[in-house]
């Protein structure tokens, strides 16, 4: 089976595929740079084992990372269960895609395995909102060339810098607003970080339909905030939560022929 691990600033993404490109088992764990080899194969094996796997089961791996600190550990931890080799996303990796940026080195993994799945998946032109520590937003144009990205801030982050930058709005969940216009200071401040992000989001996606292309073009939401976020709009928008872990899958297949 295959092992897939994205590994982003917040959460690692983990799964396993079967040859078939199944999705067999998935998990989520804390990124945390703190942590050894051992501990994180300590993690990985109990998680094997919660799913019914044993580690002899995992017969390639690949990772993509936006945490190069993290990429080595999590291929060192997987290796002592399960002396494999690993595909690692990245310049000259495999990946079928048409980039059209200034510099595609710059261009996050975790992007590109987005976008290789949703190519795949969903007709051209697409737009892929990924809702995480930062929220990007994808532009894959109707010949399936990548055109370009928009980041921003995630919704934590945002919420972050305002209890930092102002007293008294600490305690603040990232969840639904019970009310548009708050009637209190939780309220008040979940309401604007929420349908803020939520507004940022679909002007975006208003705007790239404007685009030349892309009048019609698709919108998938993946992430591991989408949840949070996708009840709110309004527009048409799809989601994906497996995103991310399908494109690593084909990557690995692409970078086997």
């Amino acid at each position: 089976m295959l092992f897939a691990a994205d590994i982003g600033n917040s959460c690692i993404d983990i799964g396993l595929f079967d040859e078939a490109g199944n999705l067999k088992m998935k998990s989520k764990i804390s990124s945390v740079g703190s942590r050894t080899v051992d501990e994180y194969t300590v993690v990985i094996s109990g998680l094997l084992a919660a799913n019914g796997f044993l580690p002899d089961a995992i017969t390639d791996g690949i990772v993509s990372s936006v945490v190069p600190g993290l990429t080595a550990v999590i291929k060192s931890a997987v290796k002592k269960l399960s002396d494999i080799s690993f595909v690692e996303v990245g310049p000259g990796t495999k990946n079928g895609l048409k980039i059209r940026i200034d510099v595609q080195t710059q261009l996050g993994a975790d992007i590109v395995a987005n976008a290789v799945a949703a190519t795949s998946e969903y007709r051209t032109p697409v737009i892929i909102i990924d809702v995480g520590t930062v929220t990007t937003i994808t532009a894959v144009d109707a010949d399936g060339v990548l055109e370009g990205v928009i980041i921003s801030p995630g919704l934590k982050v945002s919420l972050d810098a305002m209890a930092d930058a102002a007293s008294g709005l600490n305690d603040v969940s990232l969840l639904k607003p019970k009310r548009f216009i708050g009637k209190n200071t939780a309220e008040s401040v979940c309401s604007g970080v929420m349908y803020g992000h939520v507004f940022m989001i679909e002007g975006f996606v208003s705007e790239i339909r404007r685009m030349q292309g892309y009048a019609n073009a698709r919108a998938v939401m993946t992430g591991g905030l989408a949840e949070t976020v996708r009840p709110l709009c309004t527009s048409r928008i799809d989601y994906d939560p497996d995103l991310v872990l399908k494109g690593l899958f084909l990557i690995h297949r692409k970078n086997q022929k």
